[in-house]
């Protein structure tokens, strides 16, 4: 059936997006950016092709910020999943699902919204100009803040690949640092995340410690022990969420937003090993309203939608192995503000 086109991307977007739902920090200056992020709407890029793909990472964005590695190769296509927080102000899901045909596997890479961009002096000077309050706030230099900074310079305004300056200055910035151009992007809603889980049955996944905190004020609330489990929608919801909480001696710890990534890649590659097969095909045109409500795509157009139909099918049928990738990073604060700090090129 045409329709069910490349819904399996879809629902694979789905759930990584989830990570999108956080928690406040307990005890932590959070430096959240108070600029609210619009809601991206439908935009076109086409598939890539054969041709071989040229990485520009002369963008002037940073102070030739590199990180030390090659993490994918050029010529693999790059889907850049977003979400915004509970509060809409920044983009705390980011994260790139990379497809290397050549290589036949797909990678993860979760980018810790903490991560600290060191902005060029144009980008500095033209955030003075068109807002400087917001180079007061602290956590600027978070990488979840860009799509906020984006949007305050008009970054690309009707020129971008995206035409949505929040998403191609993020896109740009991810292709500066970390040389990976964005294909394509998908946003994800928060709501309908447990109709989706629910609908496939739950998720059984490892549960790294006892997930016990409640926040009323965001309408959170988990509870889940250690060990295996199997999940329904409203506990994944607590576990993609959870970050800091209390242990079985009612003793509090934060563990931070890296553990909280890894528990993010966990559950994405459960639900893809246990939900996203070729028999659930048939399946997935019955949650069409639960997706077309929940998830906003530049992939639009037939004929980007087959292909990447396809590539999708292709990728299940040779059993693409599904890796995570780990950036090497450290921790230290800045100013007050914690950040995550990337290791970067020699120079």
């Amino acid at each position: 059936m045409k329709a069910l086109f490349s819904s399996i991307f879809v629902v694979l977007f789905s759930i990584m997006l989830f990570q999108s739902l956080s928690t406040g920090s307990r005890g932590e200056e959070d430096g959240t950016v108070a600029t609210a992020t619009p809601t991206p709407t439908y935009s076109t890029d086409p598939v890539p092709t054969d041709e071989p793909v040229k990485i520009d990472r002369d963008l002037n964005l940073t102070n030739n910020q590199r990180y030390f590695e090659e993490i994918v190769s050029p010529e693999s296509v790059n889907i850049l999943l977003m979400g915004t927080d509970p509060t809409g102000f920044n983009f705390d899901t980011i994260t790139v699902l990379n497809v290397d045909e050549e290589a036949k596997k797909a990678k993860i890479i979760s980018f810790p919204r903490d991560i600290y961009i060191d902005y060029s002096d144009d980008v500095i000077n033209k955030l003075k100009k068109s807002k400087p309050a917001l180079l007061s706030e602290k956590g600027i230099n978070r990488i979840n803040a860009a799509p906020s900074i984006g949007d305050a310079i008009d970054y690309k305004k009707g020129t971008g690949r995206f035409n949505k300056p929040y998403v191609d200055f993020l896109a740009d910035l991810l292709q500066e640092v970390f040389g990976i151009r964005v294909n394509d992007y998908v946003y994800v809603k928060t709501s309908g995340f447990r109709k989706i889980v629910d609908y496939f049955g739950g998720v059984t996944v490892y549960v790294p410690v006892l997930m016990n905190y409640s926040d009323p004020s965001q309408n959170f609330e988990v509870y889940i022990e250690k060990g295996t489990r199997h999940l329904n929608g409203k506990q994944a919801e607590g576990y993609v969420r959870f970050r800091q909480g209390y242990d079985e001696n009612g003793k509090f710890h934060n563990y931070g937003d890296i553990f909280r990534k890894e528990n993010q890649t966990r559950f994405i590659k459960a639900f893809i090993s246990q939900h996203v097969t070729l028999k659930n095909l048939t399946k997935l045109g019955d949650i069409a309203e639960i997706i077309s409500s929940n998830v906003i795509t530049s992939v639009k157009g037939w004929n980007n939608i087959v292909e990447y139909g396809a590539l999708a099918e292709r990728a299940l049928r040779d059993n693409y192995p599904i890796e995570s990738y780990e950036l090497q990073v450290t921790e230290k604060n800045i100013k007050g503000s914690s950040y995550v700090l990337i290791k970067t090129e020699e120079k």
